[in-house]
This record gives C-alpha cells, sequence and structure tokens, in this order.
C-alpha cells in the first residue's frame, strides 16, 4: 500500500487540491487499490458531549460512478461507532461482527473488516476517520501507521478549508461594507456640471481601492467667481476616505460661503486640519485651489504642495505647468502656515487641467511612469476646438492604453476647466 510509486502518486495528486472532500476520495481511492475498501467515514465530537458523535464526511464506492462523496452533519449517539472515537486509539477489526441495535448499523451493515484512527487537535483526540471493507482481511500496522498520517495530514488541511472558508466568508463582508463606504463617498463628490454661466468642467475620478483619498470640490463663491479644489489625502484606502470626508465637510459645507479666493480657502483648509493634529499622525493633504473669473478669464490661484496643473494655449499649442504660490500641504505643520496666489488669464478656448500624482505616477508593464510630459503631449494633441470633456477623455483614454489591464497603486483624478465666450452655449 505505500510502496514508493504509490505513494509518490498519492502525494502529487493531493498537491493539486485543497479541497478536503477532494482529499478524502484522493486517500480512499490510494487504500482501495491495495485494500478492498467500499466506505470510509470522518467523524467528529467537536462541541458535543459524550457519546455522541458527528458523521462530517462518508465517501463510498460505487461499482458504475466510482468514489462518491458526501458532506454530513448527521450526529448520533453510542454503538461500535462511539466507543471507537471516544477510546481515541488506533484500532483494526479483521472480522466485524455488529449488533443490530447499533446506532450506525445502516453505515456499518455489510461491513467484515474496520480500520480506524484518531484525529488530534490540541493534543485530544476530536475525530476519527474509520475505513470499511466487504469481506475480513487483516491490516499489518505498518499499512495503519500510513493511513493514519494520511488522515492527520488530511484532517488539519480540512481545518485550514475551514478557516479559509470563514476568511473568505469575513472578507466577502468586509467588501460589501467597503463598497456601500465607496458608494457614500462617490456621493459626496460635486456634479461636474457647471455652477457657473460661461464655465465649463469636466471630471474624471477613480480609486485604486474601494474608496480613495482623491477630492475634488466645485462651488460658486460669494462674489460670482466659480472656485474648485482638487486634493490628495496621504495614504489610501478606508482611513484615507475618512480624512477625504472630513475635508470636504470643511471645505465644501463652510469654506466656499466665506472665503474671498483660494488662499484665503486653503488657509482656512489649512487651520481645520492643523487642529486636529494631522502632523502628529503622519498625514496631510496636498491640495490646490483656484477661481475663474467667467466675466475677465482671470483665474486666481493656490497650491499647497500639489501637482502643478496644465494650462493648455490653444492659439499657441503650448502647455504651461501653474506652479506659482507653492506652500506645504495641509496639516503637515503643527501650525497653519500663509497661502500666497498667483494669477493667469485664461482665454475661451484654453483649458486648466488639475490632477492628482495618480496620474502621472501610474506605471506601465516595464515600470515607466505616464508622467506630466505623456500628460502634455496628449492635451497638445487635442483637435480645436478644445473642451474640458474632450482633454478628460483623451487623457483618460491615453492612460488605459499605456497602463494596461494592471492594478491601480493610486487614485486617479481629473479635473478640467474652460472659459466660454459669453452665450456661445
Amino acid at each position: 500500500m505505500w510502496d514508493i510509486h504509490s505513494t509518490t502518486r498519492l502525494l502529487n495528486e493531493m498537491s493539486q487540491s485543497v479541497d478536503p472532500d477532494e482529499l478524502v476520495r484522493l486517500i480512499f481511492d490510494h487504500v482501495r487499490r491495495s485494500v478492498d475498501v467500499r466506505r470510509a467515514l470522518v467523524l467528529s465530537s467537536a462541541g458535543l458531549p459524550a457519546p455522541q458523535y458527528r458523521i462530517v464526511r462518508s465517501v463510498s464506492w460505487d461499482a458504475q460512478k466510482g468514489s462518491v462523496l458526501a458532506e454530513s452533519a448527521d450526529v448520533r449517539a453510542g454503538g461500535l461507532l462511539a466507543d471507537l472515537l471516544y477510546t481515541g486509539s488506533f484500532q483494526k477489526i479483521a472480522d466485524l461482527s455488529l449488533e443490530t441495535s447499533d446506532p450506525a448499523v445502516d453505515l456499518l451493515n455489510g461491513s467484515r473488516s474496520l480500520m480506524a484512527f484518531p484525529l488530534f487537535e490540541g493534543g485530544v483526540s476530536s475525530g476519527m476517520v474509520v475505513m470499511l471493507g466487504p469481506s475480513p482481511h487483516p491490516c499489518s500496522t505498518t499499512d495503519l501507521c500510513g493511513m493514519a498520517m494520511m488522515s492527520a495530514l488530511l484532517d488539519r488541511a480540512s481545518h485550514a478549508q475551514t478557516l479559509a472558508r470563514a476568511l473568505e466568508s469575513t472578507c466577502r463582508e468586509l467588501d460589501s461594507e467597503l463598497q456601500a463606504a465607496a458608494n457614500v463617498q462617490r456621493w459626496l463628490l460635486p456634479p461636474s456640471r457647471p455652477v457657473v454661466a460661461n464655465t465649463s468642467v469636466a471630471a474624471w475620478y477613480r480609486t485604486a481601492r474601494r474608496s480613495g483619498g482623491d477630492y475634488y470640490d466645485l462651488d460658486e463663491m460669494p462674489d460670482g467667481r466659480l472656485g474648485l479644489l482638487i486634493a490628495d489625502v496621504s495614504g489610501k484606502g478606508a482611513a484615507a476616505a475618512v480624512l477625504m470626508a472630513v475635508l470636504r465637510t470643511i471645505v465644501h459645507e463652510t469654506a466656499w460661503s466665506r472665503v474671498t479666493g483660494p488662499a484665503a480657502l486653503l488657509d482656512y483648509a489649512d487651520s481645520r486640519l492643523c487642529a486636529l493634529g494631522l502632523s502628529q499622525r503622519g498625514a496631510f493633504v496636498t491640495a490646490f485651489a483656484c477661481a475663474l473669473d467667467p466675466g475677465t478669464g482671470t483665474l486666481m490661484y493656490s497650491s499647497a504642495g500639489h501637482n502643478p496643473p496644465r494650462l493648455l494655449r490653444t492659439a499657441q499649442r503650448c502647455v504651461l505647468p501653474l506652479d506659482g504660490a507653492r506652500t506645504t500641504p495641509l496639516g503637515m505643520l503643527g501650525e497653519p502656515c500663509r497661502h500666497t496666489e498667483e494669477s493667469i488669464v485664461l482665454v475661451p478656448g484654453e483649458i486648466a487641467v488639475l490632477y492628482t500624482d495618480g496620474i502621472t505616477e501610474s506605471r506601465s508593464p516595464e515600470g515607466k511612469f505616464f508622467g506630466a510630459a505623456r500628460l502634455d503631449e496628449t492635451l497638445l494633441a487635442l483637435p480645436n476646438p478644445v473642451t474640458p470633456a474632450l482633454a478628460v477623455a483623451a487623457l483618460t483614454r491615453a492612460l488605459g492604453e499605456f497602463v494596461g489591464t494592471g492594478s491601480l497603486s493610486d487614485d486617479q483624478t481629473l479635473l478640467a476647466l474652460g472659459a466660454r465666450v459669453p452665450n456661445s452655449g
């Protein structure tokens, strides 16, 4: 039964499966090649008082179907199987004689030989594998010990599979919760529709995990300008998403209605985040805020350590980085800092593209970065008339072709802004 060739074959087959049911069948079929065994039972006493036991699995041989395995939760009490299980020792019965009153007579009836070996959990016998044959036959101690070792390995695999199934179930529940949180997070993002006349906005947002730390916002300011903010919370996942929600509350619910410009917006957000002690927790937020006057095209902006947006000059066919007025990220220092502003004129037909570093730091399968230069090249290749929606569509398409089907390493956000000629539609 345990010659080198057959044992190697069994180990090879077992290595290709982690399913306890399949492993039971493999061991059963291996034993059947040498011994006329027609049924195997896996018993457990876990959680049951003596003399009760549970029949966890059974496998039987059918001349037409081969090995037929079934899971069970059948609980019985007393009789031969209970005696064997609670004795907790190796047993071999070469000529089985069974009383008709035995609780397991339906399982044991027709069997004349029996081999049983205990399964241990934490040093205590808590289960047993029983193999039954139709005719009396001897079983050597070597064969019994070999089967006992295989059954012990099977029991460990069964426990591992049970834990894996429990972990899989927990992961499904957690994933469902995270998906719900991600849905709520997306509800917090503003619609990318014009909120100020003669302006046009397009947005694209994708997280590396269910939820993330990228954020953008837009609203009409008290003086009629269109205010925009793009931000990137340090870290990823649920923790970043919570801080993103905090930032949204700071900006959307309070700041837009009271600030006088982009620098004032960042000052206010920085003071609130510093008050939360972000620097003590190793967290911070990069952000870029701007305000567009649709009448003059003047774009005032301020940056808190964020990636410089790109300004596409369609007439000159060039891209300029909006890299002025830079200060440290929000919440990074123990005390809030003062933010500065710079301005540039955005004429109709030109667009400004705001983005998070998940765009430029995306990698190709070869490990190359998408980079700001490739972003600029994509913008310069846009046909006239250039619109924010056209720019976002082109950039996401180029990004997808560059990255391929690989998973995201960071959250990705694009926000494109343009001015329209009054009454141009």
